[in-house]
C-alpha cells in the first residue's frame, strides 16, 4: 500500500502515515463481523454448510465490488476507504475459509490441513509479490482486476469443490 500511495498520488512518508492504518481497521471489523454472522446464523438453526457457504459468499462479494471500485478511485481518501472494505470482506471470508478443515475433520487432520493451506497462501503470496510490479508499471488496477479475479476463485471453489459442508466419515479399514 505505501508504494501504491506514492506512485499513485504522490504521497510521502507523513501522508502514507496518515492514511496507512485505515484498512487494517476495515479487517478487525471484518473479522469481528464474520465470526460473529456466522455465530448467529449457527445459533438461528442454520446448517455449517448454508452458513459457511453465505458468510464466504458475502466476503468475496464485498472485496469483488471493492476491488473494482478502486480501479476507478479518483481520492487516495476513496482509495484507501476502499480498502478498508476490501478487508473487511476478506476477513469476513476468510475466518469461515480457515475453520473448514475442523468442519470436515477431527484430530491431527486439522492441523496438517490448516498447515497445508497456510503454506499455499503463503506460496501464492511469495507468486503475487513477483507479479504486481510486473503488472502495475503504469496502472495499480490490473492488480486490483487479479484480486478480483481471485475473490471469484475463491467463492467459486468452496462453492465447487466443498458440495456439502458436513464432518467426513472415516473410510473402513
Amino acid at each position: 500500500m505505501p508504494i501504491y500511495l506514492f506512485k499513485t498520488y504522490g504521497f510521502g512518508v507523513e501522508e502514507i502515515a496518515v492514511y496507512a492504518w485505515i484498512p487494517y481497521v476495515g479487517a478487525m471489523f471484518g473479522a469481528w463481523f464474520g465470526g460473529l454472522l456466522a455465530g448467529g446464523f449457527i445459533k438461528a438453526g442454520w446448517t455449517v454448510n448454508r452458513t459457511r457457504k453465505t458468510v464466504i459468499t458475502l466476503g468475496g462479494a464485498i472485496m469483488l465490488g471493492s476491488l473494482l471500485a478502486t480501479t476507478q478511485a479518483s481520492t487516495p481518501l476513496f482509495a484507501v476507504l476502499l480498502m478498508a472494505v476490501i478487508l473487511f470482506g476478506f476477513q469476513t471470508a476468510v475466518g469461515n475459509i480457515q475453520t473448514l478443515p475442523s468442519d470436515f475433520y477431527s484430530g491431527k487432520s486439522v492441523g496438517t490441513l490448516a498447515g497445508f493451506a497456510g503454506t499455499a497462501a503463503k506460496l501464492a503470496v511469495v507468486l503475487l509479490n513477483f507479479l504486481i510490479p510486473v503488472i502495475t508499471v503504469n496502472s495499480y488496477a490490473p492488480a486490483f482486476i487479479v484480486g478480483a479475479g481471485l475473490a471469484i476463485m475463491t467463492v467459486l471453489s468452496i462453492l465447487i469443490l466443498c458440495p456439502e459442508i458436513k464432518p467426513l466419515k472415516p473410510k473402513a479399514a
